[in-house]
């Protein structure tokens, strides 16, 4: 009985734990195929290579679609603009 009382309440904070990891906000950064454009696209869930394409809009309101290689690892660059 008392083995119960444990096992519960650590099976209940596991699965807790795991959805929460999976919801956590990621910053992807993702190259324009054939350009020299890097987009940074912040999603809720998912995984930033699964980011195929991006749809943006121009200033005439043109749908303009972009073909996407993304990751989530940090570019060199980035530790010029986090110090």
């Amino acid at each position: 009985m008392k083995i119960k009382k444990v096992i519960v309440p650590l099976a209940a904070l596991a699965v807790l734990s795991a959805t929460a990891c999976g919801s956590k906000e990621k910053t992807c950064r993702c190259s324009v195929l054939d350009s020299n454009t890097v987009r940074i696209i912040k999603i809720n869930g998912g995984e930033c290579e699964d980011l195929q394409v991006y749809h943006w809009h121009t200033d005439v309101d043109s749908l303009m679609v972009d073909s996407l290689l993304c990751t989530d690892y940090e570019f060199r660059i980035d530790s010029v603009y986090n110090n």
